[in-house]
């Protein structure tokens, strides 16, 4: 381009920079819209990526019914493509914090590899007795305080614990759990508060209940590669994992035939050796009952013996007695003679001497001497009759004495007696004791004999990455964007095309004369439209690059701020995506500069001379109002003008009408996505899956133990049914999907559970043998309609043709219903009936309710429709700052388009408002005169904004396609009248914005001709 054109282009672009604003602005906008959704879900498939890449989330999880140990993680390591394998232990438990209050947490071993916490607070725990807890249900005041294991817990589960309390030394986030969902229990209410990491030797258990597996293949994250890689490995996977179970059941099996043996050898030993401890404790008691009746025997004994001296002691001491009586009687005699003698001695000195005297004193002599001899014998027999009385006086000391023995015996043999009963007693109790310590021991046994016959062949399951919950919703979330950036940015690009196809065109025919100078001058054609490409191309590059390094980062940053909401993956990594970026140049650049070589082509072909004239204005023609005399003669004058302006010129007309028609459909279409997305929560779980719960059963109802079970629901449900439900592929000629198939035990309850339903309301039957009804999504993606046939086929080749008698509203995951007689009568046999449907009664809580039905015999899983429906409507909320940030979008285009449009109005009609301004119109009315003009072609505008934006947001909703997920597609009348409003809101803000220029508008210069 040569120098002097430039500096003519430049000088253009700073004199008319307002309307070279608008094509920069409308470009970037729809470059930053295109490319910043675009671009956001590779940033948040990146960011997710490198966060669990990082943190090292597992591939593959296994679970089985008989648990994992050492040598089944050594062989799972020792498989080739495996990375790593690490056993797991995880237990749902009651904890109490520090003021006593009770939640349900589930706590999970710390792993060395896989499945890393990131702590936000504090530290990792380096002891058995610490632990980090979840960031969503603890704060930064928890660190420090204590989580006890509640004695309320089952006996099971405390035992899986190597302590009892646990000590909160950090806050984190888990890779495991990468969104809010905490999954539900069979504990408390129902519902997990959140989860503990604590040290595996935190918990005292041998048995893994999990082994994760990391790959050595590494893919991006949802690519196809890495689903097809994960479709290769669960090949091996689930049969390894199948034989690592069995091989483990059979130890388990033989361990436990060895412990019963060694048990019941045990047992044998046990009683064999406690019998001989009776028998000899029963010959010592029998030796001790002999030994007391021996002594009986001598004590009895020895009281004879007493009591026969006793007797004989009597009879000496009654002897003595006597005998002590008569010598008392003879010492008497003897002292009476004694007495007599003296008297007769004196008698005898009295007498004279001589024989008589002689004779007389010798007999007294004699007399005396045998009064003495009488003494001495009475003397010698007291002294006898004494020494017999103290003889029986020690007899009776002696006798005393061995009373007192034969007492103390007596005492000693109470004592024995008491020894002895006190010992039968023992022995009878040792005896019992026995006896119910053999009956605990013998039932056991038996209940480990039926244990080992009840165990059955071990279940096993391999979970990959898309059965956990946050990275199975972190993938549709993501989708949702991907849609909505398939559509809207076309439109925007459309728009863009508009403005620079009327700016440019009015641009052209402002500049007609200067073009024609420039023929005049020499410059060539190409020349002159270098100028033009150069003006719109130079704004369209600006904006494509200031709109592609503003959208990669603004909508990326904003959306995945929204998504924080729900998720924990670290932070968004912006992505300069170069290719994208070419294609939006390319785009740009063909909207500015294409739609400038349209708009330059006729001019530039004109000769000079006619080029410098000014353009004859086309002839006047009478609007259609003028036709109508009615309405016509009663506008006033204003009015009419206004009519005659807004209805003659045609393309300003057109140009306006579609410009802000094209933004009330976006602001419609916003508003929509909205309406068509919060309501479809509340239509499946509350008008079209109307139980409460769904349980799902480890084995078939009638090959299982159901006693439970129907207990809890004799007191808790109002009403259950029983259903077969198995994944199927349903096939239309070249079509095929996947569904849900359900068959109901008994058809006529269905009713109760489910309302089968038109989008129109209007209730469908239950379908009748040969039948199947289609959920609506199901039956548009296969092309069915009611009277086709179809064919079902599920894993075990069991087939089924069947005619479609009705298509169901539904709007989560896609169904197919079906009675249990068609099965039966195409496949054989009775369809299996693993699920329940329950309501339960309206005093009841549902998860109190669904927490004592898992916690029953053979129920494997509980989903409360409540919890799903806040899951999901969760999901749809973050959507809000999507549609929020397109509404705002669609705002700042409708503003360009009516700046610009309205710019361009007041531009190509200076001379006119310059007129009005000169008759003396005042400065309100002049601004009235104008935007009267923009306010009606608002109105028209709006109005066919209404049309196109219910088929662009019927577009749009049928290119957000999410497999799991339909959408109520409808528009509220509200949004309809947010949409007008903001239009007009737009509309007046442009127009204020205007009066400036009105006001500067230099009469005289604007009136001149061109000579």
């Amino acid at each position: 381009m040569k120098s002097t054109i430039l500096k003519t282009t430049l000088r253009e672009i700073r004199e008319s920079l307002g309307r070279y604003m608008a094509i920069l602005a409308i470009v970037a906008l729809g470059v930053g819209f295109f490319t910043g959704l675009k671009v956001t879900k590779p940033a948040m498939l990146k960011a997710g990526g490198e966060y669990l890449e990082k943190n090292n989330l597992y591939d593959l999880r296994l679970l089985s019914t008989v648990g994992f140990d050492e040598q089944d993680v050594k062989e799972l390591n020792s498989r080739e493509g495996v990375e790593i394998a690490e056993g797991a232990v995880y237990v749902d438990f009651l904890a109490q914090d520090e003021s006593g209050a009770e939640t349900v947490l589930r706590a999970h071993s710390l792993l060395w590899v896989q499945n890393h916490v990131v702590v936000k607070e504090g530290r990792m725990p380096t002891a058995p007795d610490e632990c980090v807890v979840d960031s969503l249900s603890f704060t930064r005041k928890d660190i420090g305080t204590t989580i006890r294991v509640s004695e309320n817990n089952e006996e099971d589960t405390i035992d899986m614990f190597a302590g009892r309390e646990y000590k909160i030394v950090g806050i984190c986030d888990a890779s495991y759990y990468i969104n809010y969902e905490r999954g539900s229990t069979a504990l408390g209410n129902g519902k997990l508060k959140g989860y503990i990491y604590i040290p595996e030797d935190g918990f005292d258990t041998d048995t893994y209940t999990e082994v994760f597996i990391r790959l050595t293949d590494k893919f991006p994250l949802y690519s196809q590669e890495y689903k097809d890689y994960i479709d290769e490995a669960m090949d091996w996977a689930e049969p390894l994992c199948e034989d690592v179970a069995q091989a483990r059941y059979e130890r388990l099996k033989e361990d436990a035939e060895w412990q019963i043996a060694d048990g019941e050898r045990e047992l044998e030993k046990r009683v064999s050796e406690a019998d001989e401890k009776l028998a000899d404790a029963k010959d010592e008691l029998l030796d001790g009952e002999k030994e007391i009746e021996d002594a009986k025997k001598e004590i009895a004994d020895g009281w004879q013996e007493i009591a026969d001296a006793r007797a004989e002691i009597g009879e000496n001491r009654q002897k003595v007695t006597d005998s002590l009586s008569e010598l008392e009687d003879g010492k008497a005699e003897i002292a009476d003679g004694l007495e007599l003698l003296e008297e007769k001695r004196i008698e005898a000195s009295d007498m004279e001497d001589g024989d008589e005297k002689d004779a007389y004193e010798t007999g007294l002599n004699l007399k005396e001497a045998q009064v003495k001899g009488k003494k001495a014998q009475v003397e010698a027999g007291l002294a006898q009759a004494n020494m017999g009385s103290r003889q029986l006086e020690a007899a009776e000391n002696k006798i005393a004495r061995e009373e007192k023995k034969l007492e103390d015996a007596e005492k000693e043999l109470e004592d024995a007696e008491k020894e002895l009963a006190d010992g039968w007693e023992e022995y009878e109790e040792n005896r019992q004791k026995l006896a119910d310590e053999t009956a605990d021991a013998r039932k056991e046994l038996e209940d480990a004999r039926e244990k080992l016959a009840d165990l059955k062949e071990p279940e096993t399951y391999v979970l990959g990455r898309d059965k956990n919950i946050g990275y199975a919703c972190f993938e549709s979330d993501s989708d949702i964007v991907e849609g909505i950036s398939n559509v809207f940015p076309v439109f925007f690009f459309l728009v863009a095309a508009l403005v620079c196809i009327t700016t440019m065109t009015r641009m052209v025919e402002e500049q007609r004369t200067q073009i024609g100078i420039l023929k005049a001058l020499g410059y060539s054609e190409g020349t002159i439209m270098g100028k033009y490409l150069f003006y719109s191309g130079s704004a369209a590059v600006l904006g494509c690059d200031i709109g592609f390094l503003l959208g990669s980062y603004i909508f990326p940053v904003v959306i995945w701020s929204a998504y924080r909401i729900m998720y924990r993956l670290g932070d968004i990594r912006i992505i300069l995506d170069w290719k994208l970026g070419l294609i939006s140049l390319i785009v740009s650049i063909l909207c500015s500069m294409g739609t400038t070589i349209a708009t330059c082509r006729y001019e530039l072909t004109s000769v000079a001379a006619e080029l410098m004239r000014p353009k004859a204005p086309k002839s006047g023609k009478r609007i259609i109002l003028e036709r109508i005399p009615f309405l016509w003669n009663r506008m006033k004058f204003l009015r009419k003008v206004s009519a005659r302006n807004i209805f003659r010129y045609k393309q300003r007309f057109y140009m306006m009408v579609f410009g802000i028609g094209g933004c009330t459909a976006l602001l419609l279409t916003g508003f929509g996505i909205k309406d068509s997305i919060k309501s479809i929560t509340y239509n499946q779980f509350d008008e079209i899956q109307i139980n409460d719960m769904s349980v799902v059963f480890n084995d078939p109802w009638y090959e299982m133990d159901n006693s439970d079970f129907e207990e809890i629901m004799a007191e808790n449900a109002e009403r259950y049914t029983l259903v077969f439900e198995e994944s199927t592929d349903l096939t239309k000629g070249n079509k095929s999907k996947s569904l849900t198939l359900v068959i109901p035990e008994k058809a006529e309850d269905i009713s109760f559970f489910l309302n089968l339903h038109t989008t129109h309301d209007v209730p469908i039957a239950f379908p009748g043998k040969g039948e199947v009804v289609l959920t609506e999504k199901l039956a548009d993606k296969c092309g069915a309609g009611i009277g086709d046939m179809v064919t079902l086929q599920d894993d075990d080749m069991n087939t089924l043709e069947l005619k479609v008698s009705g298509i169901s509203e539904n709007y989560v995951y896609n169904y197919a219903y079906i009675s249990t007689e068609t099965w039966t009568e195409q496949i054989g046999s009775a369809p299996e009936y693993k699920s329940a449907y329950i309501n339960v009664k309206e005093e009841k809580d549902v998860h109190s309710v669904s927490a004592a039905v898992m916690n029953s015999d053979g129920v494997a899983s509980v989903t409360v429709n409540a919890d799903m429906k806040v899951r999901f409507s969760s999901m749809m909320k973050s959507l809000d700052y999507v549609v929020l940030l397109i509404i705002g979008c669609a705002g700042s285009l409708a503003f360009i388009v009516l700046y610009n449009l309205t710019n361009i109005n007041i531009t190509e009609r200076l001379r006119e408002i310059a007129t009005i301004k000169v008759l003396g119109f005042y400065r309100r009315e002049t601004a009235s005169y104008v935007f009267r003009e923009n306010l009606v072609l608002t109105g028209i505008g709006a109005g066919v904004g209404l049309i196109m934006g219910r088929y662009l947001h019927r577009f749009v909703m049928y290119n957000i396609d999410i497999d799991m997920i339909a959408f109520d597609v409808h528009i509220a009348p509200l949004s309809v009248l947010y949409s007008i409003v903001l239009t007009f809101v737009f509309a007046g803000i442009v127009d204020w914005a205007m009066n400036k220029k009105l006001d500067g508008i230099n009469m005289a210069e604007s009136m001149k001709s061109v000579e």
